[in-house]
């Protein structure tokens, strides 16, 4: 990246939460504010806070007058031509026309792009993929999404929705994913099909170990994927054996990404970041069924070294990249 600083506006989308803030070309956060309500709550309710807290940001820091762009980062599926956000499993937002949107409250060019662009994007400026040039992000939260750089460029593909990497189809015969397939990466590793699937194992089941849990205190909705990663841990035997499976289908999919783009790097976020090596050594010992040897030695497969940051930092690193991309930053 170039010595020039410049200072960007990022905002980060979810289905429960939405985060503002101001970084600047080197990485650093100025500001930053959640909301409280995410993109479960109507469009023009949230789309007044979000421009009301992003110039309060610019506001307190004094940098009005000083940013150079504006990034949004939100789960797909996105229309890119129209900058408009589309219905998804997790939201309740239906061809919202956001980028145009914040473009005219805001004063400033608006770049959009999906949440796991957005986190390769952030990895690749800001985390452990600098300086790479093949690079893969798979975040895992309420759903699993991907990210992909190839020869130093994002990969969107025709219609600007390529990456979709958690809903490559691992088992037809699998269950049921939020987008309507079956078998899904998401639909095994997805916080939100993980936790429908033990709360259904649990129905009517209330004297298990794992209702037991003290955060799970005797309530159904409370069992998730934090769940079963604890309940593997005290080696509940229901939490090992999906625990087992999640890595597997992990793996799995990791396979598939190393075979079909031979990446240097394959970064895995949130889910893994919690878990640590509790994930990272079952999913390395599993892959050996789903890639060659050549294919793993040539990929260091890690988890983000950003954490929670790169919520933060996803929104600004794609205002990075339309900036580089429109010629005005030099990388």
């Amino acid at each position: 990246m170039s010595d020039e600083l410049m200072n960007v506006l990022g905002i980060d989308i979810g289905g429960t939460k939405i985060a503002v803030c101001l970084a600047d070309s080197q990485g650093q956060v100025l500001a930053s504010q959640r909301l409280a309500s995410g993109a479960t709550a109507p469009y023009e309710q949230v789309l007044p806070q979000i421009i009301g807290q992003a110039r309060q940001l610019m506001v307190e820091t004094g940098l009005t007058n000083s940013i150079a762009a504006c990034g949004i980062c939100a789960p797909g599926p996105l229309d890119m031509v129209g900058g408009r956000i589309m219905k998804s499993p997790n939201m309740a937002w239906d061809a919202v026309p956001i980028r145009d949107d914040l473009a005219k409250a805001l004063e400033l060019p608006v770049y959009m792009d999906n949440d796991a662009n957005a986190g390769v994007l952030a990895e690749l400026f800001f985390g452990c993929a600098k300086g790479k040039k093949d690079v893969i992000y798979l975040t895992m939260s309420t759903g699993v999404g991907g990210g992909i750089i190839a020869n130093g460029r994002l990969v969107t593909g025709v219609s600007g929705i390529g990456g979709e990497l958690g809903h490559l189809v691992l088992d037809v015969n699998g269950p049921i994913c939020g987008c309507g397939q079956f078998g899904c990466l998401e639909a095994y590793c997805g916080g939100r099909n993980v936790a429908l699937r033990l709360q259904d194992a649990l129905r009517y089941r209330q004297d298990h170990a794992l209702m037991r849990l003290p955060e799970v205190d005797g309530k159904l909705e409370n069992l998730n994927f934090q769940t079963v990663r604890e309940g593997a841990k005290l080696g509940i035997p229901l939490a090992v054996a999906m625990w087992d499976e999640i890595c597997m289908r992990l793996a799995q999919g990791i396979g598939l990404c190393m075979v079909t783009f031979n990446p240097e790097m394959i970064i895995l976020g949130t889910a893994a970041y919690y878990a640590g090596d509790f994930m990272l050594q079952p999913v390395l010992a599993h892959l050996p069924k789903f890639a060659w040897k050549e294919f793993r030695s040539a990929c260091e497969v890690c988890i983000t070294v950003l954490g929670p940051k790169v919520g933060e930092l996803a929104g600004a690193s794609v205002a990075l990249n339309g900036l580089a991309e429109s010629g005005k930053l030099q990388l």
